[in-house]
């Protein structure tokens, strides 16, 4: 990946970070709002309905209009006026309309009636809680007002509105309107930071992959080539002698399969990886004898060991049942153990331990070959990683066994290591 990609591909990054952290902010914000806003207003409302519903409220101000006093009757002096069920009862004012729409209690308004002399009755919707909006004359600012209106059978009332001003609230939902996109501003500049570093480490993993990638396909093309050019010579050669027999020519045939065995060995190899990348490995496990299994398997290596002059033993410490896929880890074996064959020399010891350490199953495969330097640990489970590359014709290896064996491992949710 070119730096001029790798540019482009982080600016996107902290372009859609960056727009993802302003529209959650945005929307949250809106949602505080609208719920604030709605919660605010509501007390207010359902006080308004709740005083049309309680008739002692009307009539109280229908009393003291026809008594034309502001002051409760003495006969009633003795029992406490009924009380708002609104605690904003001080804002709360009951309009006695006529039919030709006038105000009947101006008197009982007192100096309210200043603010709400320009208030016109309107009776399409009776029965519902509107926004009013008034000029006031004597603060010279628009008073907002929610309103209530209900119709009254009465020779001299005909309406009944119940007003409640807001101003107070709609101020105070004003200031945290402003402290909201504030705070949302504020912490979207904080988000500019957090973007950038995102972009930063989520190229990270793109990158190495890349890399990965390209290596990998730099190696798998070479070490395609080789095989492919010697059967390619091999074959050639047959044609410049069309004389020679099949005899003549065997060690030409000979070597040319044996290159295609080892290059059909590469491919399944390669497609083995391919698949585990692509998360298409599929494993069929089954309840599994652990010694019975190994036995088995060390039973083939061990003739391979004795011809070659080196002693091969199975240690096994614990009988478990473990479920795995028989197929895949018999791969793993036979990886491992090939190649503590190929690496050791005659005399040498291979051991292959199995034991139990808490819920796990432990494999413990060991030889005295040469040793493995703290560098070449690090990178024993690369793809085409060779310690020794001069040796890797000899030992016919691509570097791939021990990549193909961690796969597998860790489908099964296991752990190697060296």
């Amino acid at each position: 990946m070119n730096k001029n990609l790798s540019s482009k591909q982080r600016s996107a990054f902290f372009f859609m970070n960056l727009s993802a952290f302003a529209i959650i902010f945005i929307l949250l914000g809106i949602i505080i709002l609208q719920v604030l806003s709605q919660t605010a207003y509501r007390e207010t409302d359902e006080t308004l309905v709740e005083m049309t519903r309680r008739s002692e409220f009307i009539q109280q101000e229908i009393f003291r209009y026809q008594a034309d006093s502001l002051i409760f009757p003495t006969s009633e002096q003795s029992k406490e006026p009924p009380r708002s069920p609104s605690s904003n009862s001080f804002n709360t004012q009951i309009i006695l309309w006529s039919k030709e729409g006038e105000i009947l209690n101006k008197e009982a308004l007192g100096g309210r009636f200043s603010e709400l002399e320009n208030l016109r009755l309107e009776t399409a919707n009776l029965e519902e809680v509107e926004t009013l909006a008034l000029q006031s004359d004597v603060e010279n600012e628009e008073l907002i007002f929610h309103s209530i209106t209900q119709s009254y059978d009465d020779n001299e009332i005909a309406y009944v509105q119940i007003v409640s001003n807001v101003n107070q609230i709609q101020h105070s939902l004003q200031n945290f309107r402003i402290i909201v996109i504030g705070c949302m501003i504020v912490f979207w500049l904080f988000s500019i930071g957090i973007s950038y570093w995102l972009s930063s480490n989520s190229m990270k993993p793109v990158l190495k992959t890349w890399q990965k990638q390209q290596a990998f396909v730099e190696n798998a093309s070479h070490e395609l080539r080789t095989p492919l050019t010697i059967i390619q010579n091999r074959l050639e050669g047959l044609f410049r002698k069309p004389d020679h027999t099949i005899i003549d020519e065997s060690e030409n045939i000979a070597q040319a399969l044996n290159e295609t065995r080892r290059l059909t060995g590469l491919t399944t190899d390669l497609l083995t990886i391919a698949r585990s990348d692509a998360n298409q490995l599929t494993l069929d496990k089954t309840a599994t004898d652990t010694t019975e299994f190994l036995t088995e398997l060390v039973t083939l290596f061990k003739e391979m060991a004795e011809i070659d002059d080196k002693t091969l033993d199975l240690i096994t410490k614990n009988t478990l049942t473990v479920h795995f896929d028989q197929k895949k880890i018999y791969q793993v074996f036979v990886i491992l153990l090939d190649n503590a064959l190929k690496y050791t020399k005659p005399g040498d010891k291979i051991q292959v331990i199995s034991t139990k350490q808490y819920k796990s199953w432990e494999i413990h495969v060991t030889n005295t070959g040469p040793s493995i330097s703290k560098e070449a640990q690090v990178h024993i489970f690369d793809r085409f990683y060779r310690e020794d590359k001069s040796r890797a014709k000899e030992t016919g290896g691509y570097g791939l066994g021990l990549s193909i064996a961690k796969q597998i491992v860790e489908e099964h949710k296991g752990e190697i290591t060296v």
